[in-house]
């Protein structure tokens, strides 16, 4: 709570609460930030929590692949149509769970793993991909799902290093850089 006290107290406009937590209207945290007018983000470095881990034991393919073996940390398989459809799932699930807390018009922030930014899948079908590549094929399923459930939604993502009007793969328009000075934990 001290944080919210000190962004409102230090003339910050927003808040960002992770989407792993139970955001909703009656959190004591959310119910703080909007008594001090503070606009209400969601997001943060959490692309991975959209693939579960436990999925890792029975269904490796979903995962990403390192030098021929499949690695449970970081990220997934981009082009497998299944991991796809999973992280669709589960975006729209969190999506629908923090839209209440979320202020309007409605920002996400769904970036990659801390450290693992460049930590993507190299299987025979993910190559053909620069990791850029993949984080925005993975970044335009989730904001596919947002724009499903709330077409003036926004989702920022993390540029990595290709501008993305000249990647292979362009960004959604709901999608929207997310600011290199900017740190969200």
């Amino acid at each position: 709570m001290e944080i919210i006290k000190w962004a409102a107290t230090n003339n910050y406009d927003a808040v960002v609460f992770p989407l792993s937590e139970k955001l909703s209207v009656n959190n004591a945290h959310i119910k703080l930030a909007k008594r001090y007018d503070l606009i209400i983000e969601a997001g943060g470095h959490e692309l991975s929590l959209l693939l579960p881990r436990r999925l890792f034991t029975f269904n490796k393919e979903l995962f990403r692949m390192e030098q021929g073996k499949r690695k449970k940390q970081h990220h997934f398989c981009t082009a497998n149509p299944e991991t796809t459809a999973i992280i669709a799932e589960h975006a729209r699930n969190l999506f629908t769970r923090s839209m209440a807390a979320v202020t309007v018009p409605r920002i996400y922030h769904l970036l990659p793993d801390e450290g693992g930014e460049d930590i993507w899948c190299a299987c025979p079908a993910c190559r053909a991909f620069t990791p850029a590549e993949q984080n925005i094929i993975a970044v335009n399923t989730v904001a596919d799902e947002l724009n499903r459930l709330d077409p003036d939604a926004r989702l920022s993502f993390k540029d990595l290093g290709t501008e993305p009007e000249k990647a292979g793969v362009p960004p959604r328009g709901n999608m929207f850089i997310f600011p290199a000075s900017t740190n969200i934990p």
